[in-house]
């Protein structure tokens, strides 16, 4: 037993070396890497703070602050609106960028080794597992390097930054901000990657053993006609074609529990926020005094900063 846990411990490190060289790859295009975070993090506040100019301008209009123009206030929203778009259209070219190098690396450096292994290694029972590395896990990589890097330090850092902001506000916001943001953005996807974890394994065995069958079926093609023996090749591949579908059906439910309940805390975050909001109104005497007041002190406050492009 305790060498069985051993072996999973060392499987977890391995797992996480992996992870590690993966990372590590990115070195020589870390300058585009930087670029993308600073502009994946430029275009999201600037999606952020569209709605929120747009309460400053329901704010001006009904009287309650009066700290910018109305046409400075609309200026503002269309330059980030556009810069929005050109932003996000700029990190996602640089991800990508970066992705399609690093793939195109990565598989130079596999064919490398499989042209000392071949012919033996591509005779062997697990060759379906060698096609499924050479196409389609190295194809998942694009996810990682695109989609998974930079997306992560762009979330950590404008979490922070609203955070912070919100907690100007009223400190029972910042606190909820912090608490949501963590809960939907590392504890909930920790706790689904243990749970799909295994399902995954087997999808990618499953898969595996499916591309195995194929090519055994083309390599063995004269002697399955020779014996008549198609029906029963036919039976196999839809056996673990059917077992494969069954598994991606399960980790396609755990996905879509995980979207359930990722939005479901988001709006349990908006309803908190507006519950406290509503709260401290009717009870401005408590401790943190009137959320309206403060936020309109806060408004005043950041009215040289947000009004510096009158």
């Amino acid at each position: 037993m305790k060498q069985n846990k051993d072996n999973q411990n060392k499987k977890q490190r391995s797992g996480f070396a992996v992870m590690c060289g993966l990372i590590g790859m990115i070195k020589p295009l870390l300058g585009i890497m930087c670029l993308a975070i600073l502009m994946g993090c430029a275009g999201n506040l600037m999606a952020t703070f569209l709605t929120i100019l747009g309460g400053y301008a329901l704010l001006t209009v009904t009287g309650v602050y009066s700290g910018m123009r109305l046409s400075v206030i609309f200026t503002l929203l269309v330059c980030f609106a556009v810069a929005r778009g050109i932003l996000r259209y700029a990190e996602q070219a640089s991800n990508h960028y970066i992705a399609f190098k690093l793939l195109a690396r990565i598989r130079h450096q596999v064919f490398d080794s499989l042209r000392r292994l071949a012919p033996a290694k591509l005779d062997g029972a697990k060759k379906g597992n060698l096609i499924s590395i050479i196409t389609s896990d190295i194809e998942l990589l694009e996810v990682f390097y695109a989609h998974t890097i930079s997306p992560i330090a762009i979330a950590v850092i404008t979490s922070v930054v609203m955070t912070i902001f919100l907690g100007r506000i009223h400190p029972v916001f910042g606190v909820l901000a912090l608490f949501f943001y963590v809960l939907v953005g590392a504890v909930i996807p920790v706790v689904n990657g243990r749970i799909g974890a295994a399902g995954g394994k087997e999808y990618r065995e499953a898969f595996g053993a499916l591309n195995t069958c194929v090519l055994d079926n083309l390599y063995g093609l004269e002697e399955t006609l020779q014996y008549g023996q198609q029906e029963a090749r036919i039976a196999k591949m839809a056996e673990q074609t059917g077992h494969l579908e069954t598994v991606n059906g399960a980790l396609k439910r755990g996905e879509n529990l995980q979207r359930v309940i990722t939005d479901g805390l988001c709006g349990c975050a908006c309803g908190a926020r507006g519950w406290n909001a509503c709260r401290k109104r009717q009870h401005p005497g408590k401790r943190g005094g009137d959320c309206g007041d403060r936020a309109r002190k806060l408004l005043r406050t950041d009215s040289s900063t947000l009004g510096a492009v009158k």
